[in-house]
């Protein structure tokens, strides 16, 4: 028999709590979802959430000294 909509949204729940994952939401403006889109499009990445999670781990990859100027708020 077939899984119902219910057990299959349970069944997703169960292995995301097992796997210590949690939603990380945040609003953005125009220019960050176009810049976000540029660089999907320049690695043929078709999901946002794919992109972030490479653009964060490549950026953790360069460690401190690496990532710190990257993460300097410019000066207006």
């Amino acid at each position: 028999m077939a899984k119902g909509n219910a057990e299959r949204s349970e069944k997703s729940a169960a292995k995301r709590k097992s796997r210590g994952e949690v939603e990380v939401r945040f609003h953005t403006l125009p220019a960050i979802r176009q810049a976000l889109a540029e660089l999907m499009a320049w690695s043929a990445i078709k999901e946002q959430v794919e992109a972030i999670s490479l653009i964060i781990h490549h950026l953790h990859g360069l460690g401190s000294g690496g990532a710190l100027p990257l993460l300097t708020l410019p000066r207006h």
